[in-house]
């Protein structure tokens, strides 16, 4: 019952013979006020709040959320337990005052490629080129490509792959293994995109290294260039590649000059 300042003078009318509702009515405060101040009289004798034992009822305080405000903005990558630790509180309560109070969510860090101040101002030196550039030529003239690994082995996850089991069948052949291999099963496989249209998959054979040669004859020349001439009809387009080491090398290069013109080259599209 949360203490009232009422309590002296309720004992003292309750004393003189005064019923509950003619208390609250002299005082002006609530019946159940009254009530229960008079039903501690009778059990104890008197209307003395009684003194709790054990820890505070909540540690949730505003000292306690000040403090845990102010070391989230100093790191805001805090531990929480840790954070619960160093204060002696639990990690619940931290976890509460930071979810319920400072309106606070964990995320996990994104992750994203590193560029330095020399890169970012190339970046943005292209960006401004491909802008000029395209005020000349039509994006919609862009054939975007590019290749990709697909794992057709996915890895066993131990965490979360679980088997209904028994407990005699626990550990009997029933049990499946999880085999981790070295090299998994995977494929590559090219492909690109335009506005009209796309153009047939391209899978590489495993084992296959993608270099300058295999680049030239079974992307380029066996797939790209059949494509483009049938689709475009002799129309203007534009390649797009990254620059991937095979792509740029001097023989490829040679082949996008002689069968792609107005391919973007690397002073138009970063690496």
């Amino acid at each position: 019952m949360k203490s009232s300042p009422h309590r002296p003078s309720i004992e003292l009318l309750f004393k003189r013979g005064l019923g509950s509702a003619e208390i609250a009515r002299r005082l002006q405060i609530s019946s159940s006020t009254v009530r229960n101040v008079v039903a501690a009289i009778k059990k104890r004798g008197d209307a003395s709040e009684v003194k709790k034992s054990g820890r505070p009822r909540s540690v949730n305080t505003r000292n306690t959320r000040a403090i845990i405000k102010k070391r989230i903005i100093r790191n805001d990558g805090l531990s929480l337990n840790r954070m619960a630790s160093q204060l002696g509180i639990a990690r619940s309560t931290v976890q509460s005052i930071v979810k319920n109070d400072l309106k606070l969510k964990s995320y996990k860090l994104r992750r994203g490629q590193y560029l330095s101040d020399k890169s970012k101002a190339m970046r943005l030196e292209k960006c401004r080129k491909l802008l000029q550039h395209f005020q000349v030529r039509r994006v919609s003239d862009v054939i975007w490509t590019d290749e990709k690994i697909f794992t057709i082995e996915p890895l066993p996850n131990r965490q979360n792959q679980r088997q209904l089991l028994s407990k005699d069948d626990s550990m009997s052949p029933k049990r499946r293994l999880a085999h981790n291999r070295l090299f998994p099963k995977s494929v590559m496989v090219w492909a690109g995109i335009t506005a009209t249209g796309k153009t047939p998959l391209v899978f590489i054979e495993r084992n296959v290294k993608i270099n300058s040669e295999v680049y030239q004859k079974i992307v380029l020349m066996d797939n790209l260039l059949p494509w483009v001439t049938q689709h475009f009809a002799g129309g203007p387009f534009i390649l797009q590649q990254d620059w991937a080491p095979s792509h740029g090398s001097r023989s490829t290069l040679a082949v996008l000059v002689a069968h792609f013109p107005g391919f973007l080259d690397k002073n138009l599209w970063p690496a």
